[in-house]
């Protein structure tokens, strides 16, 4: 599932095309001689600067779940002051996706150059310049330029924002701290819910919805600025004595940092392939996070995030401001939900997790489908689909991406699914008002069917990773691929 296979000189092994100097590994790996075998990450003590970068890292988080959730309030006073077509509502709401699409693409080929750390802070400058042009612009169509300028913002948070957190946190609180990314996007959405209901009655008030995310964005461009690079990253440039000199302050010991150097170098001496080797060993973790990934999204999530005041703007019982009280419910029911998960990621496991959740979407959107019009019934029926989500599928998927991914290929193998998920979140942005249009309520019931499909699949296919160093994750993919790999060699020589 590596990169696998070319030659290399001895002491020379070529990393992404550059030759990585190991004339420094020696002195790294050798830190704490006699400790590093004895290391037991699961018991390692964590320091507390661990979880300060991992808050400011998480803002990125914060930024995509503001800039998302804040189209939501937006919507109906754009459409009030415009007279949008749904088709123009979908284009001003989907065309933020779609801007990640391009700046996945670039941002992944640059990784081969620049630390994640880098290419967040260019993603921290993005989100402050386009944060101001949402906030100026004079009609539709400016807005929909800002908003895909946004997008490219998004598309590198979204990305290096959980490869940096899964890349610098410890193995035994991986999970929690991969998981903060998720937790910071949701209460970014509720951030947003509540700036929109702020300023649901000010005239322009959708130029404060969407304007207001500079404020989160220069704190997190200031903290990425004093946060420290990848080790694995470093490590991948040759820099060992770095990456070792960075271990050491975010570990709970030098014998946990040695180790974790000598599990990195070991990872790395394998030899590289070019992007065709790199899709045909990874093709394993590659096939399962696309088609986990198809079902986070059709699974309906966007449908309540993006587009709940226009579900519920008709439902009698919900007061004057039914789309407050539809985005406080859903808001509310992610950041309460995550902050659940997070402690339980790294004890009850991913897989328990994603069926978890996936079962629960698949009940509420049974009851969303036959009570779309009941008042509060219908909203806790969506309550209980976004907790669902924010319990599993939403942090946990997420999380899993980087995790099975070899050290490698990480950055290319994110930015495929990262991309993916991109395409298939724009394209849901942009036909959902037609299907809810099309089908009403019924919409729902496509979503509970694909959320029972998710659950068989995720209990059948979908393998477990808790507990284990990255290290030994990708040994354990990589054994499974060689070996397979071996027998085909084998068939076809005999």
């Amino acid at each position: 599932m590596s990169n696998f296979g070319s030659s290399r000189a001895a002491g020379a092994p070529e990393i992404h095309g550059e030759t990585r100097d190991t004339r420094t590994t020696g002195a790294a790996t050798s830190a704490a001689p006699g400790k590093a075998a004895q290391a037991d990450f699961m018991r390692e003590p964590i320091p507390r600067k661990v979880y300060l970068v991992a808050v400011l890292a998480g803002l990125s988080g914060l930024l995509y779940g503001f800039d998302s959730g804040a189209i939501s309030g937006a919507l109906p006073l754009l459409e009030g002051q415009f007279g949008l077509t749904a088709s123009q509502t979908g284009l001003i709401t989907s065309l933020l996706l779609y801007g990640a699409l391009p700046s996945i693409v670039v941002s992944t080929i640059a990784a081969r150059r620049f630390d994640r750390r880098q290419i967040l802070l260019v993603g921290g400058v993005i989100f402050i310049l386009g944060s101001l042009f949402c906030a100026i612009v004079s009609g539709p169509v400016g807005l929909m330029a800002a908003r895909f300028f946004l997008g490219f913002g998004i598309g590198i948070a979204n990305m290096f924002g959980l490869i940096y957190l899964s890349e610098l946190a410890p193995t035994r609180v991986r999970g929690l701290l991969t998981g903060l990314y998720q937790l910071a996007v949701n209460v970014g959405i509720l951030a947003a819910y509540a700036v929109g209901d702020i300023f649901h009655s000010t005239p322009d008030g959708w130029r404060w919805m969407l304007g207001l995310g500079v404020i989160p964005a220069v704190i997190f461009f200031v903290g990425m600025v004093i946060a420290p690079p990848s080790p694995r990253w470093l490590m991948m440039r040759g820099r060992s004595r770095d990456a070792l000199n960075v271990l050491r302050t975010m570990r709970g010991g030098e014998e946990f940092a040695a180790k974790e150097i000598q599990e990195i170098e070991e990872v790395l001496d394998r030899p590289t392939k070019g992007l065709g080797g790199v899709l045909s060993d990874a093709r394993k973790p590659l096939t399962i996070l696309a088609i986990l990934t198809f079902f986070q999204v059709w699974t309906g999530i966007n449908a309540v995030v993006y587009y709940a005041p226009i579900i519920f703007k008709d439902v009698e019982g919900l007061g004057n401001n039914p789309g407050a009280v539809a985005n406080y419910g859903v808001g509310t029911a992610l950041v309460i939900s995550t902050a659940i998960a997070l402690p339980l990621i790294d004890k009850m496991g991913r897989v328990k997790m994603l069926a978890v959740s996936m079962a629960g979407q698949a009940v509420a959107m049974v009851v969303l489908t036959f009570f779309a019009e009941s008042g509060w019934i219908a909203v806790a029926a969506v309550f209980v689909y976004t907790f669902s989500f924010g319990f599993g599928l939403g942090p946990v998927f997420w999380l899993y991406v980087p995790e099975i991914l070899p050290l490698q290929t990480r950055a290319i193998g994110t930015g495929i699914i990262t991309f993916t998920q991109y395409l298939l979140n724009a394209t849901f942005a942009l036909v959902f008002p037609m299907l809810l249009a099309g089908m009403g309520p019924w919409i729902f019931m496509v979503f509970a069917v694909l959320s029972v499909a998710g659950t068989a699949y995720t209990i059948l296919r979908v393998p477990e990773t808790k507990g284990r160093s990255l290290e030994e994750i990708e040994e354990e993919i990589f054994g499974e691929v060689k070996s397979v790999t071996d027998k085909q060699t084998a068939g076809s020589n005999s």
